[in-house]
């Protein structure tokens, strides 16, 4: 892939070469030297970082490769305004402009931003319709689509890569103090906060830990978090986090130190969740003093810590459903009569049946 954009070739004595092939010069960088002891003389090591221009031979379009030998020099980010579709795809652009403008969201991040923040929307907005974040397929996106960049400006990939580099942590917090700024502090509110793991093999990233993965690839993670106003459906807050850390305790103490009231879901498979249900197996599920009608469930109050160092007992709502019951029985009747089936043509045949079938039934062998 070479980037839609002309510099001037390198000037290093002995390391850079021209390669006519066909219609087209390349340029060759010469990145090192083999010595070769049968040939007793050394071999130089090369690689394509552009082609020649045919119009000035002193300038060159680059490839990646230029970026990995040349770090220091900086592409032209913007391509020509010749290069778009003649056909644009507005649909999903106008929606989003919609929103952008109901919220302020221009002004807001041309305050915090300044003359990018036309780009930063594009990005968004580049985000939403592909549902994809890989910068290098962004010039294939503003191709064809409206942007938000003054006179619809395209930019390289390489250009941003750089604009998100130099994004800091202080204008994402001046971002969010602004968003909520504008918020009713008067009204109440309920907060849904959420948070995940992500896989990361970007490198050298500071954040990025070996943790407790969801899906443990044996890669770092690190940790996002988001709280949305479930009255308004608004994202409210976001942040990241090392991958390194394994509980919630200092969420839970902060929310106790703001007097915050809050109701969190535990799986079922925890150790204490586990034990909870097991203690109260049987006290509950068919009294009708313990049904809630509205969910057609019945459940059950108790208090307990949360976790080992925890200053106070916490209230844990323990819900039984019939229905779902009923649901989750009937499928694992028809898993057993399935696995039955499989078995019975097993019989009398030299086979060792998978061990997830002895969850099921009692084998005999002979």
């Amino acid at each position: 892939m070479y980037f839609n954009c002309e510099v001037k070739i390198p000037e290093e004595a002995g390391k850079i070469t021209l390669n006519k092939r066909g219609e087209t010069t390349y340029v060759e960088y010469t990145y090192d030297r083999v010595y070769v002891p049968e040939k007793k003389y050394n071999v130089a090591k090369r690689t394509t970082i552009g082609k020649q221009s045919k119009e000035d031979p002193s300038m060159m379009q680059p490839n990646p490769n230029f970026l990995k030998y040349f770090p220091e020099i900086e592409l032209p980010g913007e391509k020509s305004p010749s290069d778009r579709s003649s056909c644009l795809r507005v649909g999903a652009w106008m929606m989003i402009r919609k929103v952008i403008e109901e919220y302020g969201l221009h002004d807001m991040l041309e305050r915090i931003i300044g003359e990018d923040s036309g780009l930063f929307l594009d990005l968004v907005a580049y985000s939403i319709i592909t549902e994809n974040n890989a910068g290098q397929y962004y010039p294939d996106y503003a191709y064809n689509h409206p942007l938000f960049t003054e006179d619809m400006r395209i930019y390289s990939d390489s250009k941003v890569s750089t604009f998100l580099n130099s994004m800091t942590v202080d204008q994402s917090v001046a971002f969010l103090n602004q968003w909520n700024d504008s918020r009713d502090h008067r009204e109440r509110i309920y907060i849904s906060y959420d948070s995940t793991n992500k896989n990361c093999q970007a490198g050298d990233i500071e954040i990025a830990e070996f943790g407790h993965a969801k899906e443990d690839k044996g890669v770092p993670v690190i940790n996002y978090s988001i709280a949305y106003d479930k009255t308004n459906r608004e994202p409210l807050f976001y942040e990241e986090y090392p991958g390194s850390i394994v509980d919630i305790s200092q969420n839970i103490r902060y929310m106790d130190k703001c007097h915050y009231d809050f109701v969190i879901m535990m799986k079922g498979m925890k150790a204490l969740v586990k034990d909870l249900v097991l203690e109260n197996k049987g006290k509950f599920e068919d009294a009708r003093a313990n049904s809630i009608r509205d969910y057609r469930v019945n459940g059950i109050t108790v208090k307990r810590k949360l976790f080992p160092s925890d200053a106070k007992d916490r209230y844990f709502h323990i819900f039984y459903s019939s229905n779902k019951y009923a649901s989750e029985r009937e499928q694992v009747e028809i898993k057993i009569d399935r696995i039955a089936r499989v078995l019975k043509k097993m019989g009398g045949l030299q086979v060792r049946p998978p061990e997830e079938y002895g969850r099921y039934f009692d084998f005999v062998y002979y």
